[in-house]
């Protein structure tokens, strides 16, 4: 037996994927000791775990509860949200602030935000209006400034702004994984309007290229398949690919149903055709009047975490030139998907919201939408840029330019925002900031403890949660945990559910810890040292007294 543990393979999906396709396509033979299945090339026939993180949204990592119930975990919202909208000459018009990317800097470790905003009044736009790319920094995440500069893009006579980028819209910026280039340190892919417009375009897509964040350069005007409507981009380890995510239709599609769609790309240029991957139309238990918006993605290890937006339509439709009908009045929430391959989603808590609207009067009422891919963490906690907005989308243009069908439900609208308007606080969302209103459209926080999406938890006082078998890296075991209370230990058993020498649970020492706490190093006897473990088949028990679990992972201790 090797003294080294067998590696996960850091691409093994792509592996896999391409042995499943050579075989399908009858260019290698079918392995008949294994087919139907189709197993990674490991010499150890277990699922290898490396020292990925492991989650518990889906089953992947367990095999059994004993008194046990899992809890997906509803987000916390930040008040006040993280960036408001002033009397800046650039943030007058605020109805599309929407944050484009937020991230760490691994150089100056600042946390770093990029905001769309529309702006009014700019003569150079030959449509009259532009969406620009704002920038903000943070130390916490949670407590922005917009820092402005000299050597940002002026804004008429401002020579002092924190505009990064002109003609922006429905985009991304990313981290480019690949360093070798400082000038191409951040990515961004968006859709210039105003260029599509001069160029008699219908839509057109750039990727520019950034060494800070503040100053750009384009590096392609136009890619061959066009993306759209936010778009979120991660860059896939594991397929050696960039993904992106966005809405595959916007009321353009014959049906006029807005889907979720994907496409790759290896270099950030050229980009696959997109592909539906989600639709309220395959699920039946959503309501027919639920279409998918937006979708920002996450990944964990093998894990992709999907917050995806619904938007909820009213009984209000638009009457197109065609005759077609699209929803055009609706406001947003969003649920929790989740998923192995980055394609096949599933719901992972049912049919309720993960982040609700709340009451009429609060700052996500109409919207609770377009969160950031990724996260923010900070001091045990995450943070995740959504828009958060006050007013739901309704369309306010006069009719002649838009026609609004049933003719009752347009009228009852219209008259809603005309009373609302007359004696309450109005409808400012296709109008100038108004500072004197309590609540305008902003960029809110939502915030879990880190990596906080599910907890495994006792039905009542204590239980135990088994793994499946597994093959994993790494000398030492941590746990997420919350044991301010009660404690958790932990036994490594074998295939016939004894445990191995040395790892009982009566050699676990209990963990009970501050609430702050996060993570908790797993020690039997005082010694945390798992290696004699190494490339043996191995499945976890927690038992839980009244504490919960969050996440475990192998690591390697002479690198914490």
């Amino acid at each position: 037996m090797s003294v080294n543990p067998e590696r996960k393979s850091p691409t093994e999906a792509l592996d896999l994927k391409r042995s499943m396709d050579d075989t399908w396509a009858g260019k290698c033979p079918v392995d008949k000791t294994t087919y139907p299945y189709f197993n990674p090339n490991y010499r150890l026939p277990f699922t290898h775990i490396g020292t990925d993180k492991q989650l518990f949204l889906d089953n992947f990592i367990l095999a059994d509860f004993v008194n046990v119930k899992r809890v997906v975990v509803r987000p916390n919202k930040l008040n006040p949200p993280l960036i408001r909208f002033s009397n800046l000459p650039w943030e007058r018009y605020h109805w599309t602030c929407v944050c484009a990317a937020a991230l760490k800097d691994p150089d100056d470790g600042l946390f770093k935000m990029w905001y769309k905003t529309l702006v009014s009044g700019n003569t150079n736009s030959p449509k009259g209006t532009l969406v620009v790319l704002c920038y903000a920094e943070s130390e916490d995440a949670i407590h922005w400034t917009k820092p402005l500069r000299s050597d940002c893009q002026p804004f008429e006579n401002e020579t002092k702004t924190n505009i990064v980028l002109t003609d922006f819209d429905n985009g991304t910026l990313v981290l480019n994984p690949d360093r070798n280039d400082p000038n191409k340190k951040f990515l961004a892919i968006y859709n210039p309007g105003a260029e599509a417009f001069r160029c008699k375009e219908r839509v057109m897509s750039r990727v520019a290229a950034s060494p800070d964040g503040i100053h750009w350069s384009i590096i392609s005007d136009n890619t061959p398949f066009r993306h759209h409507h936010q778009m979120r981009v991660i860059w896939d380890t594991s397929l050696k690919k960039w993904r992106g995510y966005s809405q595959h239709s916007h009321a353009w599609s014959h049906n006029h149903l807005r889907t979720i769609g994907l496409q790759e790309s290896e270099d950030f240029i050229n980009w696959s055709p997109k592909k539906v991957i989600l639709s309220s139309e395959w699920d039946p238990n959503l309501g027919p009047n639920v279409e998918l918006h937006t979708m920002s993605i996450r990944k964990e290890g093998g894990l992709y975490i999907g917050i995806v937006d619904e938007a909820h339509g009213e009984h209000q439709w638009l009457l197109n030139i065609d005759g077609s009908n699209q929803h055009d009045q609706f406001h947003t929430k969003a649920a929790l998907y989740v998923s192995r391959n980055g394609t096949n989603f599933v719901r992972a808590d049912g049919y309720q919201p993960w982040c609700d609207n709340d009451e009429p009067g609060s700052q996500d009422y109409g919207y609770s939408c377009h969160s950031v891919a990724g996260f923010l963490l900070h001091n045990g906690q995450m943070v995740i840029p959504y828009s958060a907005f006050p007013y739901k989308q309704r369309d306010t243009r006069p009719t002649g330019l838009a026609n609004h069908v049933p003719a009752a439900s347009a009228q009852a609208s219209s008259e809603h925002v005309e009373a609302l308007t007359r004696h309450g606080i109005g409808n400012p969302m296709m109008n100038k900031v108004r500072t004197e209103l309590p609540l305008q459209r902003g960029i809110g926080g939502l915030v879990l403890r880190e990596d906080g999406w599910a907890k495994l938890k006792p039905t009542y006082e204590k239980g135990q949660v088994y793994t499946t078998q597994f093959v994993f890296e790494g000398d030492s075991l941590k746990i997420n945990a919350e044991c301010d209370y009660g404690f958790i230990r932990v036994e490594i058993l074998d295939p016939k559910f004894k445990p191995y020498k040395g790892f009982s649970i009566q050699e676990c020492d209990p963990i009970h810890a501050p609430k702050d706490q996060i993570w908790h190093t797993v020690t039997w006897l005082g010694k945390t040292k798992v290696h004699t473990l190494w490339n043996k088949p191995v499945r976890l028990c927690f038992h839980l007294l009244e504490a919960n679990l969050y996440a475990f992972q192998f690591f390697y201790s002479e690198f914490e």
